[in-house]
């Protein structure tokens, strides 16, 4: 469960969850608006020990866990 105050972005398929603080940014599968529970997980994005400072900051972190898991993900369809 993410802790507050997050931060929610909607992104090729999944939605990228960060709590401010988090060691973790989650991923959930599918448009699941602003959740705080983790029944939609599908995966995690370890945060650089400084944070994030902004959403583009995960928007960048996101699009690498895209491009790293489009062949595993396309498998698993």
């Amino acid at each position: 469960m993410a802790r507050l105050p997050c931060a929610w972005l909607y992104l090729g398929g999944h939605t990228f969850r960060w709590g401010r603080g988090d060691q973790y940014m989650d991923v959930l599968a599918g448009d699941v608006d602003a959740t705080h529970e983790d029944d939609h997980r599908v995966g995690r994005i370890e945060v650089r020990q400084e944070g994030w400072s902004d959403i583009s900051d995960l928007a960048t972190q996101a699009r690498k866990w895209l491009r790293a898991t489009a062949a595993q993900r396309a498998r698993e369809q």
